[in-house]
């Protein structure tokens, strides 16, 4: 599962409440696995890329708070 690989090397964080720079794992349906990702950039908007559309950046809307799952912070260099 791609939310267990991640922990194996990133710091996981709270999904409630995630930090600029965060990955973000989304279930697009209740009870689905986590499998799609975006980073939280540092004016509140979600950075992730949609088919037909490419890599876009678009607002944290409501909409993907509610299919958050998890979220990560990758590791500063010299600190795990």
């Amino acid at each position: 599962m791609l939310a267990e690989g991640a922990c194996g090397c990133m710091i996981e964080v709270a999904a409630d409440d995630p930090p600029p720079g965060a990955l973000l794992m989304f279930r697009m349906r209740e009870r689905a696995i986590a499998k799609h990702v975006g980073i939280l950039s540092d004016t509140g908007t979600l950075i992730h890329a949609r088919e037909r559309l490419g890599v876009i950046e678009e607002p944290f809307t409501r909409y993907w708070r509610r299919r958050l799952a998890f979220a990560f912070l990758y590791p500063q260099p010299g600190r795990r």
